[in-house]
């Protein structure tokens, strides 16, 4: 090759038509990916572009092969610190989705509601029990009434949210 440089348009051509598709062949061979091998292979001519000034038409396939394998060896080594982090990840993002606070916020506007249609009694034995984790006999001596009256606002607060929640 007699142009001092690669950056002669029918030098990089002619490097590229030759070495393109060894480049790709040996990566995909390496790496099992023939995605990620083609994308690579069109980094390092673009990486070769670049710096065409500095490479030799002689050093181009040397030049081009090391670009290409340390760019890959990039992604493998991502790869393997997002395989690595991918159960924090998921966990993190389930609860960020915009749809999953959508239908969260739903919900508690439901419940809320469905509280709030409960008579005064029921609503008290619903929230001492569900959110303040009394027991019945707790409750019973809170509210100076009997175990079998606590239980059954209960059933009723319970019926009624379900009632109401199905319909709203």
């Amino acid at each position: 090759m007699s142009d001092q440089n690669v950056c002669a348009e029918s030098t990089y051509e002619r490097l590229f038509r030759t070495i393109a598709p060894l480049l790709r062949n040996f990566l995909i061979f390496k790496y099992k990916d023939v995605e990620r091998s083609e994308d690579m292979v069109q980094e390092a001519f673009l990486t070769l572009w670049k710096n065409c000034e500095k490479v030799l038409p002689e050093m181009a396939k040397a030049y081009l092969f090391k670009v290409a394998q340390n760019q890959m060896l990039k992604l493998v080594d991502k790869d393997k610190t997002k395989q690595k982090h991918i159960p924090f990840i998921s966990k993190t993002t389930d609860n960020e989705d915009p749809q999953y606070h959508m239908e969260v916020s739903e919900f508690d506007d439901k419940i809320k509601r469905a509280i709030d249609s409960l008579s005064e009694g029921q609503r008290e034995v619903f929230l001492l029990n569900r959110i303040e984790k009394k027991t019945y006999n707790e409750i019973a001596e809170l509210l100076d009434v009997s175990v079998k009256a606590v239980e059954k606002r209960m059933h009723k607060a319970l019926v009624k949210i379900r009632e109401v929640y199905k319909n709203i």
